[in-house]
């Protein structure tokens, strides 16, 4: 019996598809922004005022678990702070979150809206009280 142990790329390369690698990552792994919005709001809960650093965010995802998906060259890394970054705000308008210029910043109307459907089903859903 022959064991297959190379790894598999599925995702669009970054550098030629930034919109299609951050659609797939929203569709392919949910779970990170979901963690990625639960470290922030732990940080920010004793004082929601304080300034907030998506590349720290990172950081301690990258610390404190091993995020990748089984048969996939995939991790958490740098391509995502500024999706992660403008995803939190969008969710948390209050959040002092600081922002660097991106490629997200100048998307098309219909980009936007790709965007925005494959985040939708990440969107958290509070509930009224």
């Amino acid at each position: 019996m022959t064991i297959d142990l190379e790894r598999r790329v599925t995702a669009p390369d970054f550098t030629t598809d930034p919109l299609g690698y951050f659609v797939w990552h929203l569709e392919t792994h949910p779970d990170m922004y979901r963690q990625f919005r639960q470290t922030a709001d732990a940080y920010r809960a004793g004082d929601p005022a304080r300034r907030l650093s998506a590349d720290m965010i990172c950081h301690v995802l990258r610390w404190q678990s091993v995020v990748h998906a089984g048969d996939d060259l995939f991790q958490v890394n740098n391509n995502l702070t500024a999706l992660y970054a403008r995803l939190y705000k969008n969710e948390r308008p209050d959040a002092r979150i600081s922002t660097r210029p991106s490629m997200l910043d100048a998307l098309l109307p219909d980009e936007r809206d790709r965007l925005a459907a494959a985040f939708a089903p990440l969107k958290e859903v509070k509930e009224d009280a």
